[in-house]
C-alpha cells in the first residue's frame, strides 16, 4: 500500500526521530534488575519493543507478576535517563529537518510519556513547535499496537488515512498504523531492530525518503 497523495505525515519518536531505544533497554533493564530483582531477557525486550510505557507495565504485570505502580517506577527511570543524558547528545535522524519543511501538517505519536519526550527533544535540540501535534502515552487510553493514537492524530490533522504516511520502526507501531488504515514506512538509520519487511515502504534515511514524499505532496 502506497499513498498516491500525501496530505499528512505522522512519526513515531524513539528510534525513528532520535536514537533512544538502546538507552531505554539498558536503563530500564538495569532498574528492574537492581531494584526489583527482575531480569528481562533479550526476547522479552524484543516483545516489549514499541509498546507504550503503559503497555510495558501491563505486560510485566501479566507475565512477570510485577505490580509496583507505574508512577513509582517511572520517577526513578526518568531521573536515571536525565542523568544519563547529561553531557551526551541524542543522535537525530539525518534529513528530519527537511521532512519538517514539507508543506503538510505533521504529528508525532509516541508511547513515551510527555515529560520523557520533552527531555529528549530538548537534549536533541528539537523544538516542540516543529510539528503540529505531539501525542504521548498519557494522551491515549490504548497504546500501540492499538490504532488509537494514529486515529486521533489523523482526526486532529484533518487527514484521511489513505492520504497520510506513518514512519514507524517497531512491529507494534507498524501494526497500529495498518489498523488505522495508513501506509507505513520504515527508516533503517536509527532503528535498533530491523523490521523493514513489515512495512509498506523502506528507506535508509529521511534524506532518501524526502524526495519520494515531496513528489506526492
Amino acid at each position: 500500500m502506497e499513498p498516491e497523495r500525501i496530505c499528512a505525515i505522522i512519526y513515531d519518536f524513539d528510534d525513528t526521530i532520535v536514537e533512544s531505544e538502546r538507552i531505554n533497554d539498558a536503563l530500564f533493564s538495569d532498574l528492574l534488575r537492581r531494584d526489583y530483582s527482575i531480569e528481562l531477557s533479550q526476547a522479552e525486550l524484543d516483545i516489549l519493543y514499541g509498546f507504550s510505557w503503559s503497555g510495558v507495565f501491563e505486560w510485566l504485570s501479566v507475565n512477570r507478576g510485577f505490580h509496583t505502580p507505574l508512577k513509582e517506577v517511572w520517577r526513578t527511570f526518568v531521573q536515571k535517563k536525565i542523568e544519563f543524558l547529561k553531557g551526551r547528545r541524542l543522535r537525530v535522524a539525518r534529513g528530519f529537518d527537511s521532512m519538517l519543511s514539507l508543506p503538510v501538517p505533521q504529528a508525532i505519536v509516541s508511547g513515551a510519556t510527555r515529560v520523557e519526550i520533552d527531555v529528549m527533544m530538548e537534549n536533541a535540540g528539537l523544538s516542540a513547535d516543529s510539528v503540529n501535534l505531539i501525542l504521548a502515552d498519557e494522551d491515549c487510553s490504548h497504546g500501540k499496537p492499538d490504532p488509537e493514537g494514529f486515529l486521533k492524530a489523523l482526526n486532529w490533522l484533518k487527514a484521511q488515512p489513505t492520504e497520510a504516511l506513518v514512519f514507524e520502526d517497531s512491529p507494534a507501531g507498524i501494526e497500529a498504523a495498518r489498523r488505522a488504515g495508513v501506509a507505513v514506512a520504515f527508516v533503517s538509520e536509527l532503528a535498533s531492530r530491523n523490521n523493514a519487511r513489515l512495512a509498506d515502504l523502506r528507506f535508509s534515511s529521511f534524506e532518501e525518503a524526502y524526495p519520494w514524499v515531496k513528489s506526492r505532496i
